[in-house]
């Protein structure tokens, strides 16, 4: 698409043929500061052995030729006419205008005179007092150090924060989670689901529990905690969750699994545990829900309380073996 409506410019250009300013700053070459000039123009064929840098000669002799240029997918036609000073080239663009060579002279020497004017202001900025810039490059500095300060103690607090959620997340002494989650993870996946999916609850309590501490010591009834959640974990991997919800209480909750199964992973877990103790053992209850059909709080603690009475049953058979 060609389009020949747009308001004329000036474009600075560096030693590197790269815009570096443009004026007025509304201009639509605004949007291409810092990039290649040379590639913006649509080259036809009398540019196709020739380099677009320089536009002018050394001596700033005016150079009004035509060009056609592509910004943002659309072709403008215009005429430029340009000066150079020292590495830079100030470039005129004009649109749609008829150029008069000697008006276009006039104009060089009145921006020549501007650029020269910009060129001793630059110099007086460069030569004020060193001092200043002392104090610029100390503010420089402690702005960094600030932020070097701040990206720490954010690096800092992120870590205390995460260390927070974690131990509001997991047990302190087996490492696996604890009742507050418990709670926290029925509510996530469960409350708000719709899901038609079958899950199992086992709820634990070991057995003879008291006497492991009494005879061998706190520390050796926390070491039977310890090594009851290790090697449930391994058997729970990728099918489940364990919870500790009081002192030798635990909570197992196996996704998609159904009552029949949990029952034998309830089987193979206990076993295991009967070779970490000659004293304790473990008692489960263990119920099945579908995920829809929770919908309450009231809905969990049904649940709970079932699991409850079937560990109270099987406490109650093993006792009656032994």
């Amino acid at each position: 698409m060609i389009n020949t409506q747009l308001n004329d410019c000036v474009v600075v250009i560096d030693s590197n043929n790269r815009i570096s300013q443009v004026l007025p700053s509304e201009s639509i070459f605004s949007k291409y500061l810092d990039c290649d000039f040379s590639s913006l123009i649509i080259k036809d064929k009398e540019h196709l052995d020739k380099r677009f840098n320089p536009l002018v000669d050394e001596k700033q002799v005016v150079i009004n030729q035509s060009l056609m240029i592509r910004l943002e997918d659309t072709v403008y036609t215009c005429q430029y006419n340009g000066i150079k000073d020292g590495q830079f080239i100030y470039l005129f663009i004009l649109f749609n205008q008829s150029t008069d060579i000697e008006i276009m002279k006039k104009m060089m020497i009145m921006n020549s005179q501007q650029v020269n004017q910009i060129r001793d202001l630059q110099k007086r900025v460069q030569n004020q007092d060193f001092k200043v810039y002392e104090e610029i490059s100390k503010l420089n500095s402690d702005l960094v150090n600030s932020k070097r300060l701040i990206e720490k103690q954010n690096a800092e607090l992120n870590r205390y924060n995460a260390l927070l959620s974690q131990m509001a997340r997991e047990d302190s002494l087996t490492g696996c989670f604890n009742r507050r989650y418990f709670n926290e993870y029925v509510k996530e996946h469960y409350l708000v689901s719709l899901k038609d999916q079958t899950h199992s609850l086992s709820l634990i309590d070991f057995n003879a529990f008291k006497e492991v501490n009494d005879q061998l010591g706190h520390d050796a009834g926390d070491r039977l905690l310890i090594e009851f959640v290790s090697l449930t974990q391994k058997m729970l991997t990728q099918i489940g969750e364990i919870f500790r919800i009081g002192g030798d209480e635990f909570v197992i909750i196996f996704n998609n699994t159904q009552e029949k199964v949990a029952h034998r992973y309830m089987k193979d877990i206990s076993e295991l545990f009967g070779n970490l103790s000659p004293i304790a053992s473990i008692s489960y209850g263990i119920v099945s829900f579908n995920e829809c059909e929770i919908n309450h709080e009231f809905d969990i603690t049904k649940l709970m309380r079932k699991a409850d009475q079937l560990l109270y049953e099987h406490k109650k058979s093993i006792k009656s073996k032994t």
